[in-house]
């Protein structure tokens, strides 16, 4: 179950792992951890101590090295001596406005082959150059044989269509060289390998985004990408934009509710309005 598999793991193990470094208690965790770990076949928690054989295949802080709260604090890029004496930070300042019309050209990748990917896919081909993304076993050619020629249509759900076609379907990690964003529609045990393989080819100020994300994606984020991660900007959203299933796998889709808004985290926070400006161009008016 993707309750226990998914939400254990990349869920429970980080308060689980975090509240360990603090020094918290937490007894009903523990239990229910122990108890869950059984059920997915992993050793996570052992003699009470985040510490198990199974413990890098999760997101607890341990699983990246890290056993103090000094740590913890590097990796989440937290400057807590810097934060309790800075000053109140003004709100960003409005760019001013274009003295001239030019070609802005602007390319996203969107990562899997769900229902949320192939939504999104459609969505963005429709306006920007589209890429879509797909590292398990041979999504990406099943998908782009069933498309062939065709356009995929997606119905809104306001019952417009948007027949649209993304630039290209591949299994190919250099694409992201030309990502001005990444979006991530796959379940979060993912999120590593895509991070890993875009990592060589990513240039700077690329906007990664994880719909949804899963605690301690940012950590997970930094010890992929390693150096490169300081000029990046890495976007968690707590679920994603709609209620949406492909009616016909790889060739038409259907929305059938947007949310009216959404929570999302920015990693480094100084580059939130650069990411949620792209993110609201790309997804529209709603949600917000």
């Amino acid at each position: 179950y993707r309750y226990l598999a998914e939400d254990v793991p990349t869920g429970m193990c980080f308060n689980k792992g975090l509240g360990e470094i603090l020094g918290v208690p937490m007894p009903m965790t523990d239990k229910v951890l122990g108890w869950a770990q059984e059920c997915i076949g992993l050793e996570i928690l052992k003699d009470g101590k985040m510490c198990g054989p199974d413990i890098a295949k999760t997101r607890a802080p341990q699983a990246t090295g890290i056993a103090t709260l000094d740590d913890f604090l590097k990796a989440s890029k937290i400057d807590k001596v810097a934060l309790a004496s800075a000053p109140p930070k003004p709100p960003p300042a409005v760019p001013p406005p274009a003295e001239t019309e030019e070609k802005n050209p602007f390319c996203v990748l969107v990562c899997g082959g769900g229902n949320a990917a192939q939504v999104a896919t459609a969505m963005f081909a429709a306006r920007f150059q589209t890429i879509a993304v797909s590292f398990f076993a041979d999504e990406a050619a099943r998908w782009k044989a069933a498309l062939g020629d065709d356009d995929y249509e997606l119905t809104l759900d306001t019952d417009k269509t948007v027949k649209s076609k993304p630039d290209d379907i591949t299994n190919d990690p250099s694409v992201a060289a030309k990502a001005d964003a990444i979006v991530l529609a796959v379940p979060s045990f993912a999120h590593g390998e895509y991070f890993e393989k875009f990592a060589p080819y990513m240039k700077p100020n690329t906007v990664v985004a994880c719909m949804p994300a899963r605690s301690g994606g940012d950590i997970l984020f930094a010890s992929k990408l390693g150096d490169k991660a300081k000029d990046m900007v890495f976007m968690g959203f707590e679920t994603l934009p709609w209620a949406c299933r492909f009616t016909e796998w790889g060739k038409k889709a259907k929305i059938l509710g947007t949310k009216g808004s959404i929570l999302a985290a920015v990693t480094p926070p100084a580059k939130y309005p650069l990411a949620f400006a792209l993110l609201q161009g790309l997804l529209g008016v709603f949600p917000n």
